[in-house]
């Protein structure tokens, strides 16, 4: 019910139209700093997810189910990312090309 009545508020469009306007606005300015090789401003950058987070966490506590809801789904694709990764470098790691390097092999290649 929270959803269907934050769904028919001016709040929820204008909120999110404006998210999305602030995300625009940053990969515009990422894109600029990598195109001058300015890698030091990137890190300036305000992070995606504190925005979108942020934008989640402004709506008003009578919303409260809808944010738990939001922030679920949010974290889910997070920990995901940062559990394949963790797993693609222990792949490159244990490969079994890597494990038939050895000394004599390394040498003979000298």
């Amino acid at each position: 019910m929270q959803l269907l009545d934050l769904k028919t508020q001016d709040l929820w469009s204008g909120k999110f139209t404006e998210l999305k306007s602030k995300l625009e606005e940053l990969e515009v300015q990422k894109c600029i700093h990598i195109a001058q090789q300015k890698w030091t401003d990137l890190k300036e950058i305000p992070r995606v997810q504190a925005l979108i987070f942020g934008s989640w966490d402004s709506l008003p506590e009578y919303y409260s189910e809808v944010k738990k809801l939001a922030y679920k789904v949010l974290t889910i694709v997070g920990s995901t990312y940062s559990c394949e990764q963790a797993f693609s470098c222990m792949n490159i790691i244990k490969s079994k090309v890597r494990s038939q390097l050895t000394n004599k092999n390394l040498e003979s290649c000298a």
